[in-house]
C-alpha cells in the first residue's frame, strides 16, 4: 500500500513524501502548479494540505452552509471551507462559526484546559447528548522552531529537535541525526543503530504505560490507573540509567550516542531486567485484569470507531492506522530493527477494529512486542563498546572532519505515535536553508474529529485520551 504522508515546497519546487513498502520516499511533484492544486486532488489529505501550505485567512465562518454540506467529503463542493481567494487556509484558530439546526447547539471547549494539557479549540455541535460533529483548531503556542533553525549549524539544530514534541524527544533526535548523517556521509555502526532503536522502543513503552493509566482513569478503573502512574517510572528510570536523562535528552547525536558513564556496561545491560520484572510482576497483571472485565469492554468496544477506509482516505498514521487493522510500520524490514515481527492485525482483527478498545489493546501488545524484541537482541549489543567510547572526542572529530554536501535530505522514524518525518534543505556550509517537519499528529487529529461523531458528549474525554495526540508537534 502507498500513502502520501507529507508535502512541502522548497525553492519553488513541490515535494511529496510517500510511504511505499514501509519506506519513506521523497519525490518531486511536477504536476502541481499551485497550493490549491493539492486541495483539488483527493489523494492528498486535507489536514496535510492545510498544515503544509495554510495561511491565516481570518475568521472561518461556515454558519450559512447546510450542516450536511459542511460535513460533506466532496472536496470540490466544499472548496470554500479550505481556501479563500486562491490561498489555502491554515488549521489554527482565528474564530470559527459552524452550522447547526434547530434542536442542536454549539459549544466550545478550550483553548484553556482545566488541567496541564496544551491549549486547543474544540468546537462541538451537539443534539441532546450526542455529538453531531467536532471541529478542532490548534495553533495557540507557536514556538517558531522552523524559523529558529534557519541558518543554524548542527550543534544548534539538534537541541531544538528534542523540543518539537517532548514525549518523543528520542524519536526526533534519531530522525534529525539520520538527516545529518546522510548529509555529512557518516556511516553509523550497527551497534549504535541498534541501541538507538532500543531507546526509541523504551520511549514507546514509557508513554504506552502512562496512556493505559490515562485511559483507565477516564473510565473510572483505578487499579490499572494507580499502577501505571507509579510504574511508568520503571521505563523512565531505565532511560535515565542508560542515558543520564529520564526522557533521553542529549543522548542521540549524529554518528553516536551518549550514555551514562556513572555505571558499568554490565549494570546497563542488567538494568533492562528490572524493567521487565516490574512490568510482568506489577503492570501486566493489572492490564490483563482490566482487559477481562466485561463492564470495561462494554465501555470501550464500539466507542470512537475509525474504519480501515477512514485510515486510507485520510492518511492516518502509525498507531492510529494499526489499531484499525491497517499495517503501517516503518520498523518492518528496517535494518535498525533486525528480526522485527509485525503485530497480527488481520488475524486478530476483533482486537484491532478501530475503537477505544483497539487503542487500549494495541498499547498493551506494543509494550509486549517492544520488550520481547529488545530482550531477543540484548546480547547482540556490544555493551562494553557503547560504554567505552569517548563521546566528546567522537563529537569533536565529526565537526573537525565536517564536509557537508548541499541538498535536501530526509529521514523518518517510527516513533510511538507513528512515523516522524523530517526533511532539511542544506547550503554548502551545512546550514539549514529550509525545513519540513511533520509529526503524525498532523494527520491523526482529524481521526479524533471523525471518531466522536455520533458518540455521547461524555465519551469525548475518553476518546481524546485514547488518541493522545500532540498539540506542540502540530504547532511548530
Amino acid at each position: 500500500m502507498e500513502k502520501i504522508t507529507g508535502i512541502t515546497n522548497f525553492d519553488g519546487v513541490y515535494h511529496q513524501y510517500v510511504i511505499r513498502d514501509q519506506k519513506m520516499i521523497r519525490e518531486e511533484v511536477g504536476s502541481k502548479k499551485s497550493n490549491i492544486d493539492f486541495l483539488l486532488d483527493p489523494q492528498y489529505p486535507v489536514w496535510l494540505v492545510r498544515h503544509a501550505f495554510g495561511q491565516d485567512m481570518g475568521v472561518e465562518d461556515y454558519s450559512d452552509l447546510k450542516e450536511e454540506d459542511y460535513l460533506s467529503d466532496n472536496r470540490g463542493k466544499n472548496l470554500s471551507l479550505h481556501q479563500k481567494t486562491g490561498i489555502v487556509r491554515d488549521l489554527a484558530y482565528h474564530g470559527l462559526h459552524v452550522p447547526f439546526h434547530e434542536g442542536t447547539y454549539s459549544h466550545a471547549v478550550g483553548p484553556i484546559h482545566a488541567g496541564i494539557i496544551e491549549p486547543g479549540h474544540f468546537r462541538f455541535i451537539v443534539e441532546g447528548e450526542e455529538i453531531r460533529h467536532l471541529t478542532i483548531r490548534l495553533g495557540f503556542q507557536h514556538r517558531g522552531i522552523r524559523e529558529k533553525i534557519l541558518g543554524k549549524s548542527m550543534s544548534v539544530v539538534l537541541p531544538f529537535s528534542e523540543t518539537i514534541s517532548g514525549d518523543t524527544s528520542v524519536g526526533y533526535a534519531v530522525c534529525f541525526s539520520k538527516v545529518y548523517e546522510e548529509m555529512i556521509g557518516i556511516k553509523v555502526s550497527q551497534n549504535i543503530a541498534l541501541f538507538r532503536s532500543f531507546l526509541v522502543e523504551l520511549e514507546r513503552i514509557a508513554v504506552h504505560i502512562g496512556d493505559l493509566g490515562g485511559i483507565s482513569e477516564d473510565i473510572g478503573y483505578y487499579p490499572l490507573y494507580g499502577v501505571c502512574v507509579t510504574d511508568r517510572g520503571a521505563a523512565l528510570g531505565l532511560m535515565e540509567t542508560w542515558t543520564g536523562n529520564r526522557f533521553g535528552k542529549a543522548a542521540v547525536r549524529p554518528g553516536r550516542v551518549r550514555v551514562n558513564k556513572r555505571i558499568t556496561a554490565k549494570q546497563a545491560k542488567d538494568a533492562f531486567f528490572n524493567l521487565k520484572k516490574v512490568y510482568f510482576k506489577r503492570v501486566r497483571p493489572q492490564i490483563l485484569r482490566a482487559l477481562s472485565v466485561s463492564t470495561l469492554k462494554e465501555r470501550m468496544q464500539g466507542c470512537g470507531f475509525i474504519s480501515e477506509l477512514d485510515v486510507e482516505k485520510n492518511g492516518f498514521l502509525g498507531m492510529v492506522a494499526r489499531m484499525a487493522g491497517v499495517e503501517d510500520d516503518l520498523r518492518i524490514d528496517n535494518p535498525d530493527y533486525p528480526g522485527w515481527t509485525a503485530l497480527p492485525l488481520k488475524e486478530e482483527h476483533h482486537h484491532y477494529n478501530g475503537d477505544v478498545w483497539a487503542r487500549m489493546y494495541i498499547r498493551y501488545t506494543e509494550i509486549e512486542q517492544s520488550l520481547k524484541w529488545m530482550e531477543t537482541h540484548l546480547d547482540d549489543l556490544d555493551w562494553e563498546a557503547l560504554w567505552s567510547e569517548n563521546d566528546r572526542t567522537q563529537g569533536n572529530q565529526i565537526e573537525k572532519d565536517w564536509k557537508p554536501k548541499a541538498g535536501i535530505y530526509t529521514a523518518a522514524v517510527e516513533a510511538w505515535r507513528g512515523p516522524l518525518l523530517v526533511s532539511l534543505d542544506f547550503d554548502n556550509e551545512g546550514l539549514v536553508k529550509n525545513s519540513y517537519i511533520r509529526d503524525p499528529s498532523v494527520l491523526n487529529w482529524h481521526a479524533l474529529e471523525l471518531a466522536v461523531r455520533g458518540e455521547q458528549v461524555g465519551d469525548f474525554p475518553l476518546n481524546n485520551k485514547s488518541f493522545n495526540l500532540s498539540y506542540v508537534g502540530f504547532d511548530l
